[in-house]
């Protein structure tokens, strides 16, 4: 077992051991895309941590720092945010996602940050509240399907407010589709790709608009990612292209 920072695009090659397991997942056509926007954004919105088994990448846990951390929250500085984490299934309940925290943690510890925040979801298998609670994190938000956790390293509480989403309606065609962000993880990288496909075999009955992640989008729209169908959000979780098809459709129906 190897565990290491990333510190240079070139190891994005590898990034998202989640998305390479076998059978390949459906969801991992967002693959390409996702690592682009990673190497692109290296060092300014979001940081990593790998863990290898025979010089193959099997577990990984992906971060920012507060103060660059594209999140729908004003959170103090000098605190971690976690995106994502994962270790392969064939991997998992040996220990690799143990010693890949104590390094994450470890990093953090020498470099002075005050704690650990995680927008925890309530869906088994996909960064569930329960893995965080055995590590000390303790729910400090709730709402909307996920929890927002703090773990202390050298501050008990944290200041963290949440944005107030601001999401427009423009009345340019029967069905809008609003993009922001959403290349950060495959899965949404991949309905991305399906709508593209999707929004053009509609004509000018479906308009899609795709809103880079950013400070820009935060400040304007309140929202760090997400999809959005007429203005309600939309394809939480992997989705199929087919999926991506019949709400669409669904949207003009109602239109």
């Amino acid at each position: 077992m190897q565990i290491f920072a990333l510190t240079d695009p070139r190891e994005v090659a590898s990034a998202y051991p989640c998305a390479t397991e076998t059978p390949r997942p459906f969801w991992a056509d967002g693959l390409n895309l996702s690592r682009e926007w990673f190497a692109a954004n290296l060092g300014r919105h979001v940081e990593g941590f790998h863990v290898e088994e025979g010089g193959k990448v099997v577990g990984h846990i992906y971060w920012a720092p507060s103060e660059k951390a594209l999140v729908p929250y004003r959170t103090e500085p000098g605190v971690a945010w976690v995106y994502c984490e994962w270790v392969q299934r064939a991997h998992q309940d040996r220990g690799y996602m143990r010693a890949l925290f104590s390094a994450f943690i470890d990093h953090l510890k020498a470099n002075g940050y005050k704690g650990v925040l995680v927008g925890a979801t309530e869906y088994e298998g996909y960064m569930h509240y329960s893995h965080f609670q055995v590590r000390g994190f303790r729910v400090i938000r709730e709402g909307n399907g996920g929890k927002l956790m703090y773990l202390p390293l050298s501050q008990d509480s944290v200041q963290v407010k949440p944005f107030n989403p601001n999401i427009p309606v423009e009345g340019k065609a029967p069905v809008e589709v609003l993009v922001i962000g959403s290349l950060f993880c495959p899965v949404g990288a991949a309905t991305v790709l399906y709508l593209r496909k999707v929004a053009a075999e509609f004509g000018d009955r479906v308009v899609l608009k795709e809103i880079p992640a950013g400070p820009e989008a935060l400040a304007r729209y309140g929202v760090a990612d997400g999809i959005f169908i007429n203005g309600e959000p939309a394809f939480f979780g992997p989705v199929t292209e087919n999926q991506v098809r019949t709400a669409i459709s669904e949207a003009l129906g109602g239109s």
